[in-house]
């Protein structure tokens, strides 16, 4: 799938904005000094999938100051065709963000089924070495663009992690807690089964150079004869530790996701504990074998954002990685302060937009 053409309104630091790229524009950049906008187009161009964005932001936070609400709208072609596949608009007022898809409103998790964007930001360089929150935020959202329902397992997962908590502070030991309970296991046991598929997928794409996977002791109710009463069981033993520290100690959102890299003289080394440029080639090489695994199996190459282009690799790698990318049949959307030299890119210059 292709961009061709990109609306916002009251988004970030932009009033409005127009973009139209050519249908078979492979490469576009996004050029211009600091502070006119080019990160707020790929996030608002992240956000055409069912996530919180690039940048994983809070919807209120994104609308321009003194405004109410932001509005974004972009054609989606096949590469192939050339043609129009779908017009899908967004807004967000009031704390939601409201759907629609060539006329009609959709729930957000729909965006999974239409098409996958992925990107490559400065935050992500040290996704192995920050919290795990940010790792199990980047796997779910791979995860999503293979297994389109995973983004509904995440969502309930979560408000139903939510509001069993609530009831637990409240002191509300009753049929409600019973109930969220199973209903938060139940969308648990989905979240974990779907991340194993994914990297179950995904090994054969990735070689023998880098090694993903999940640790914590949330995994060890998979190999129960029911699940879903395991997982639950959990919840039911850390309730008097979840009501005092207001927090769940049990479940997906326990999981740790580690990541080892093999070096070029054979030794290993964890993503954990690599140097920046060995951190980044790893996260090169999980792009790419992502990338392989979603043409294999949806037949659709993804758009990919990569925010800040030069920052990530030095100039050879650079052009590799968009020489792949390209082979690939991605379009590729990136951010630089500089034109690239890059001979078949469609450039925009947003200073002068």
């Amino acid at each position: 799938m292709a961009v061709t053409q990109l609306k916002l309104s009251n988004f970030r630091n932009l009033a409005a904005l127009t973009l139209a790229v050519p249908q078979n524009a492979a490469v576009v950049a996004l050029v211009g000094p600091n502070g006119v906008g080019k990160t707020s187009v790929l996030e608002a161009l992240s956000l055409f999938t069912p996530t919180r964005g690039l940048l994983g932001a809070e919807g209120k936070a994104q609308i321009r100051h003194g405004q109410k609400e932001w509005g974004l709208w972009a054609a989606f072609t096949n590469h192939e065709s050339r043609i129009t596949d779908h017009e899908i608009g967004q807004t967000f007022r009031k704390a939601e963000r409201l759907l629609h898809v060539d006329g009609h409103k959709q729930a957000l998790e729909g965006l999974a089924k239409l098409h996958t964007i992925l990107w490559l930001t400065p935050a992500t360089d040290f996704l192995f070495s920050g919290p795990p929150a940010g790792r199990r935020r980047w796997l779910d959202d791979a995860t999503t663009a293979l297994i389109p329902a995973h983004a509904q397992a995440v969502a309930r997962f979560a408000q139903h992690r939510q509001a069993r908590l609530k009831l637990l502070v409240q002191g509300r030991a009753d049929d409600w807690l019973e109930a969220e309970e199973k209903l938060c296991a139940e969308w648990g046991i989905q979240v974990l089964r779907h991340r194993q598929e994914y990297l179950a997928a995904l090994v054969p794409h990735l070689g023998s150079s880098l090694t993903l996977q999940l640790a914590g002791n949330a995994l060890a109710v998979l190999e129960d004869a029911d699940p879903v009463m395991a997982l639950k069981g959990k919840f039911e033993r850390s309730r008097d530790i979840d009501t005092r520290m207001e927090r769940t100690h049990a479940g997906p959102n326990t999981l740790e996701v580690t990541g080892h890299l093999t070096l070029e003289d054979g030794t290993t080394t964890t993503l954990a504990q690599a140097s920046s440029g060995q951190h980044k080639r790893g996260l090169i090489h999980w792009l790419v074998a992502h990338v392989q695994l979603l043409k294999t199996h949806l037949k659709q190459p993804p758009v990919v954002l990569i925010d800040e282009f030069s920052a990530h690799l030095d100039a050879a790698r650079r052009g590799q990685l968009l020489t792949t990318l390209g082979k690939l049949g991605c379009q590729v959307w990136l951010t630089d302060t500089e034109a690239p030299a890059l001979p078949h890119a469609h450039i925009i210059r947003l200073d002068e937009v």
